[in-house]
């Protein structure tokens, strides 16, 4: 269905450079894959023998874990073409824990994968798709050129490189609502964040107020 659509498929890092000069094309898709399941090598595959380029984004610590992405599975996806991006160190709440923390999860898990991969890591997930202007300031930082959220919208020509959005595509979506969202219609990112987003936030650093003693 993807590779009948029309779309041009691009990487996460492709598209993040067209936002960022501005020039982003009708009709683009940007397949991505959070955490680094083992089935993700086959799914990138699959996509790369229909001419669909595609991102996974990987918790670096969980890579050679039972049921995970192995470090030879890594290069192959490079090999195929496919993009690899960071997701943390440990798949935290980033938005949660302390500077010391947070750079080690966003800094150290691009560092990580450099090294297996011996290729710059240019794209970030954030895990859970919660941040803040601080996590966003240390992907900045540690030299990423575009994040990723969640937000469940569509992605749009006036969406920030560093929050782009993302729709959620589970296994219980049905192929004809799969249809829909490749002829575009789906949310389209709202104006300002959502009220309950905002209040979720709120709940959960008042959550960890209460277990630490601190507050951020």
């Amino acid at each position: 269905m993807m590779a009948d659509s029309g779309r041009t498929a691009l990487t996460v890092a492709e598209f993040a450079l067209l936002l960022a000069a501005g020039n982003v094309p009708d009709q683009v898709l940007v397949v991505t894959l959070d955490d680094g399941f083992g089935d993700n090598i086959e799914a990138v595959r699959q996509l790369a023998d229909k001419g669909l380029a595609a991102t996974v984004f990987l918790t670096t610590s969980w890579i050679g874990c039972d049921g995970m992405l192995t470090a030879r599975d890594l290069r192959e996806i490079v090999e195929i073409g496919a993009e690899i991006g960071a997701h943390s160190r440990t798949h935290r709440r980033l938005d949660e824990i302390s500077k010391a923390q947070l750079e080690q999860e966003v800094a150290g898990s691009g560092a990580d994968l450099s090294a297996l991969t011996g290729i710059p890591c240019r794209s970030f997930a954030y895990p859970h798709g919660n941040f803040n202007r601080t996590v966003r300031a240390a992907v900045i930082k540690a030299g990423y050129e575009s994040a990723c959220a969640v937000k469940n919208t569509m992605s749009c020509s006036s969406d920030d490189r560093y929050e782009i959005s993302r729709l959620t595509v589970k296994q219980s979506v049905s192929k004809e609502d799969f249809q829909k969202l490749l002829n575009g219609h789906g949310k389209i990112p709202p104006r300002h964040e959502l009220l309950r987003t905002s209040a979720f936030r709120l709940v959960r650093r008042g959550r960890t107020a209460l277990i630490t003693g601190t507050h951020r």
